[in-house]
């Protein structure tokens, strides 16, 4: 993607998505806060543990980054494998720590600022310029398809798990920050 130079109105709708991006990061990065390195690897019945949030999250973001930024994706396969879908996959003796899972979910936030950042209206209409390969159905290979709609996905999916991880503060004796 060419970069033009930023006018008023890419910088204003620049500074609007990006208040709009950071909002349910910045959610789940509170909801997040209060976990150790132990009881981020464990959950009650009916809830998944806090380090996969972050890790799930991760992947979501990185794949939507991956198509729509030269590079593609940041984070391994092995990583999408374990992270990706439910926790069944995870080796929770072998995973990262949580503060090494949160960096990198910062890592992976920010690689995508970057291109937020620079979005003009016309950019949010952008058909993806690869091919979709992640196991999806139609349904969310089209939510995919355009940056815009693939932004608003990612917001959603992050705002839809920030929800469960409160779900899981309280289940766990935790105070939900909102």
């Amino acid at each position: 993607m060419t970069i033009a130079p930023v006018s008023p109105e890419t910088e204003l709708l620049g500074s609007h998505l990006l208040q709009e991006y950071d909002l349910a990061y910045e959610l789940i990065l509170e909801l997040i806060d209060g976990f150790d390195n132990e009881s981020a690897r464990h959950a009650p019945e009916g809830h998944m543990p806090a380090l996969w949030f972050l890790g799930h999250l991760m992947c979501a973001k990185d794949y939507v980054s991956g198509l729509y930024q030269e590079g593609g994706i940041a984070l391994s396969l092995e990583f999408y494998e374990k992270w990706a879908n439910d926790c069944d996959k995870v080796d929770w003796e072998g995973a990262p720590t949580l503060d090494e899972m949160v960096s990198l979910y910062k890592q992976i936030h920010q690689r995508l600022r970057g291109l937020v950042a620079t979005l003009t209206v016309e950019d949010l209409h952008r058909e993806c310029p690869v091919e979709i390969q992640a196991p999806l159905d139609e349904y969310w290979k089209t939510r995919l398809s355009k940056l815009g709609s693939a932004l608003s996905l990612m917001q959603l999916h992050d705002s839809y798990h920030g929800g469960q991880l409160g779900s899981l503060r309280g289940a766990l004796g935790m105070t939900v920050p909102f």
